[in-house]
Formats: structure tokens, sequence, C-alpha cells
């Protein structure tokens, strides 16, 4: 039978434990508030990227840029670094490598790209991965960590090696749910952008060079593209994070009620039995 010092002992852990779960709740639902202003945004920054390819498709310049999407297809995956978020990693692994199976690899072997080691260490399983990125652990770390994957896919892009872009990432849904979302990147839809009607009454006309114009464009398309999947990802790790540590403090809640109960129990139970030792020591003294 457990002591009043080990039930004490278990009752002020429980306490302590349910402290710091209060705690990660707090901060998860700071990071999801955060992260889903970051995305609407850049929401509205990449309506005007789209108004940018509008305008260079309507003049209709002759660039074979447009055109290409020779060469393996790739596949950015964003997982998460640490735990305590469920399936969050599982899902958008198996998202990741569905969307890839329905991709043409004539142009040579699809690549895989992860950022967070959870979702690597599950892809690794299946092959080697091409490239690998570390999470930002703030919203400004996301532009830098953002800014060296565009560079890095637009050097291989300028050198064949690279032609479909494709962006997997968790998106955060109604009443904190969550579900995989594969984005395609690149090519470019520009057949339905060139049909959109133009938000204004003057047609656009370019003030640059269309290659200037382009390689811009290019640029702010893909860290546009790619910032949404990340805020997203990222807000929706945090919204799987809360309903973890909901469900946690809900347990914990009750544990503690059960070692209270347990507690109050056991101290009832020793004083009842120091009573009796003192009315037997009592009967066994006899009248004075």
């Amino acid at each position: 039978m457990e002591t009043l010092e080990v039930l004490g002992r278990k009752v002020h852990t429980a306490h302590d434990l349910l402290s710091v779960v209060k705690t990660m709740k707090s901060l998860a639902a700071v990071n999801i508030r955060q992260y889903m202003a970051a995305a609407e945004a850049m929401s509205a920054y990449g309506a005007v990227v789209a108004n940018g390819w509008q305008a260079l498709l309507w003049n209709r310049p002759p660039l074979n840029h447009l055109k290409r999407d020779d060469g393996p297809a790739c596949c950015l995956i964003l997982g998460s670094d640490q735990g305590m978020c469920g399936q969050f990693n599982e899902l958008v692994a198996q998202c990741g490598q569905a969307s890839m199976l329905t991709e043409d690899t004539s142009g040579g072997a699809s690549v895989y790209w992860t950022a967070g080691d959870r979702v690597r260490a599950i892809l690794e399983e299946s092959g080697p991965l091409e490239e690998h990125f570390s999470l930002p652990v703030s919203i400004p770390a996301i532009g830098e960590l953002i800014s060296r994957i565009v560079s890095r896919f637009a050097a291989l892009h300028a050198q064949g090696r690279v032609g479909r872009f494709r962006v997997c990432a968790n998106r955060l849904g109604p009443a904190g749910t969550y579900a995989p979302q594969s984005v395609q990147v690149l090519p470019l839809e520009h057949r339905r952008t060139a049909k959109r009607e133009w938000p204004g009454r003057c047609l656009p006309m370019i003030g640059i060079g269309a290659e200037q114009l382009y390689e811009h464009l290019f640029h702010q398309h893909l860290f546009a593209s790619i910032y949404t999947a990340f805020v997203q990802s990222l807000a929706s790790e945090n919204a799987a994070r809360f309903r973890a540590m909901q469900a946690a403090e809900q347990n914990i809640r009750e544990l503690e009620e059960d070692l209270q109960a347990r507690f109050r129990e056991t101290r009832q139970n020793g004083i009842t039995a120091e009573l009796l030792d003192i009315v037997s020591g009592s009967e066994a003294l006899g009248p004075v």
C-alpha cells in the first residue's frame, strides 16, 4: 500500500506536470495566431505577384522560361522537429509520396527535399534525400530560410537539373483541424492566369525588360508559395500540439483527482488507525 509520502509526491508531480502542459498549450495558441497572421499577409502579397504574372503574360513576351518544365520533379515536404503532435509527420510524408507518384518521370528520377527532422527520418526509410533544411524558430527566420531554398532551386532550375516543383505541407482547417495538401508551384498555370480579368480600368504595361520582370516574378512566386506553405505547416503543427496538450491536460486532471482521493483516503485511514490504537490502549489500561 502506498504511503502518504509517496502519494503526496505523486500529487505534487501531477500538479507540476499540469502547469507545464498548460504553458505549452498557451504557447501553441499564441503561435497559431502569429503564423495565421503571417499567412494572411503573404496571401495579399501573393495576389500582387499573380497580377505581375498576368501583366507579363498580357504583353506575350517571347520567353522560353515560361514553358520550361523538363527535368526531374522536386517535392519539398514540410514536417516538424518536435513531437507531441500526433500523426502530423506521417500524414504529410504519405501525401508527398502519393503526389510524386503522379508526376511524369520522363525528365529523370524525382527528388525529395525535406524540412523537419521527424519527417526526414520517415522519408529516409524509403530512400536518400536530395536536400534537407532545418525548420525556422521564429517568423523572421522563415524569410531567411526560404531565401536559401529559392536561391538553391533557382540555380538548379536554370541548369535544367530540376523542372517541376511541388510543396507538401499540412494546412490548418476549421476548429483546429489540419490536413496535408500538395501544391504545384511550377510549372505555372499560365493560360488560366492570362484569362483572368484585370482588376482595374487601365490595361497593364511592362515598364522594364520582360526577362528582368520574369526573373523577379519567378523568385517572388517561389518565395510566396513556399512561405505560405511554411506558415500553414507551422500553424498546423501548433494546432496539433494544442489538441494533444488539451487531451493531456484532461488526463492529468483526472489523474490528479484520483491521487487526491487516494491521498485523503489513506490519511483518513491513518487517522482512524491511530484513534483505534488510542481507544484500544485506553481500554487495556482499564478504569483509573
